[in-house]
């Protein structure tokens, strides 16, 4: 039997709810965390939808909605990996094969089957006794550490919500730099993650020092920086520029174009047109080209144009004030 989901509340940190309390609750948290859009119980449920097929935005979303699909893109893995560690669980109690961590091989020889020696829980007291996380902007031992502690530190990461990409790509980076091969490869195969995710965060955690990360800017604003073909100096100008005028990442994107001397004008944006089921909102959709038929429980919205499609007159109607 399919096991539900329980996901962690967004409201109340450490507490397991089902699916139906946890979209509740998102949308108040949603709310209260992104108050430059309007966050309706329909648009979170669409994009949890999106989430749970795999299927990526919309070109050109707003980016308070990235910011939440990856929210819910992260909750969501984090539920389906605790239902796998479960099952796991319940296998490895069943079999009578007991493995030996205590006589580790030479570390000049392991390799990162250390995954396997991840099996004890992982909780915050004894992780920061080996590893110091400072502003949540860097992990970084406090003595020595081994390479299955970077495992540790990388499977930790996953759990955090905030600042966790910065100890996955740090993980990642101390592995590579201690000798290790395919680090990417085998740690997205052994956790289920994905590859281009963890790459980039790791890219970025190599290419930004410790010293160069600021708290107060969202990882993506990093990324952007740190994927540029910039000198070090132009990059902490950038992000010094960002964090001063509280820019977003499609902004710091601009900048960025403009200090490698490329054309910073903006592309005109495709044209978007809503279709809106009046039934059932979250069953609506942006395409980028008129539909050839509009039923009668949808209504079609030009957002460039603001104006709305009388199937009854076949012509395109301006909106009313107020409406």
């Amino acid at each position: 039997m399919k096991q539900k989901l329980e996901l962690f509340s967004p409201l109340n940190e450490g507490q397991l709810v089902n699916e139906a309390n946890y979209l509740k609750q998102m949308l108040t948290f949603a709310q209260q965390e992104w108050k430059g859009i309007t966050m309706t119980d329909a648009l979170i449920k669409k994009v949890w939808d999106k989430v749970k097929k795999n299927q990526y935005l919309e070109d050109n979303v707003a980016d308070e909605v990235a910011e939440l699909y990856e929210k819910l893109a992260f909750d969501y893995e984090t539920a389906v990996d605790l239902v796998e560690s479960k099952n796991t669980e319940t296998i490895v109690n069943d079999n009578v094969e007991v493995f030996d961590t205590e006589n580790e091989v030479d570390p000049e020889n392991e390799s990162l089957e250390l995954v396997n020696s991840v099996t004890e829980g992982l909780d915050l007291s004894s992780f920061t006794q080996k590893f110091d996380l400072g502003g949540m902007t860097r992990c970084v031992p406090k003595g020595n550490v081994e390479a299955k502690d970077w495992v540790k530190a990388f499977a930790f990461g996953l759990t955090l919500e905030s600042g966790s990409q910065w100890i996955i790509g740090d993980a990642v980076v101390a592995l590579e730099d201690a000798g290790h091969e395919n680090v990417v490869n085998q740690l997205c195969a052994q956790f289920k993650k994905s590859y281009s995710t963890v790459s980039n965060y790791a890219r970025t955690c190599r290419v930004l020092g410790h010293e160069s990360r600021d708290p107060m800017l969202p990882f993506t604003v990093h990324l952007e920086v740190a994927t540029a073909d910039l000198s070090k100096d132009k990059m902490q100008k950038l992000l010094e520029c960002a964090k001063a005028e509280k820019l977003s990442s499609q902004e710091v994107r601009g900048k960025v174009r403009e200090a490698q001397g490329k054309d910073d004008k903006m592309k005109p944006l495709p044209h978007r047109y809503l279709i809106l089921n009046v039934e059932n909102w979250s069953n609506s959709e942006v395409v980028s080209q008129v539909p050839d038929e509009v039923e009668e429980h949808q209504l079609l919205i030009d957002l460039q144009g603001k104006t709305w499609f009388d199937p009854a007159e076949n012509e395109w109607m301006q909106f009313l004030r107020g409406e």
